[in-house]
């Protein structure tokens, strides 16, 4: 299961990065998930797995509140650095509220 899982969304990579190199390819020109996943028939949960895949392998796939786009720009690149380790920490806010609960505090 797992490994047909990772066929899967190498080939969806494959086609969303040629996707994003050939007209995504500057954030004035982002593109947001409910369109790539409508072009490709996927939910935003696997985009988001396609999206972390094409990251994984050195892939510089930027993205900001207006979507997607790909870029090798180090100040792209940096805004998507900026917009996702906000992500993770207001996921740690969370994580520790949580925790805070479960413990009795």
């Amino acid at each position: 299961m797992e490994e047909t899982k990772g066929i899967w969304i190498s080939e969806q990579a494959d086609e969303i990065l040629e996707y994003l190199k050939t007209t995504h390819y500057e954030e004035i020109r982002a593109v947001k998930s409910g369109v790539i996943c409508e072009l490709f028939n996927l939910k935003k949960e696997n985009l988001r797995a396609v999206v972390n895949h094409l990251r994984s392998e050195g892939y510089p796939v930027c993205s900001s509140c207006r979507g997607y786009w790909y870029s090798e720009k180090p100040e792209d690149i940096d805004k998507t650095l900026n917009h996702l380790e906000g992500r993770i920490s207001g996921m740690m806010r969370a994580i520790t509220g949580l925790k805070r609960i479960r413990s009795g505090e």
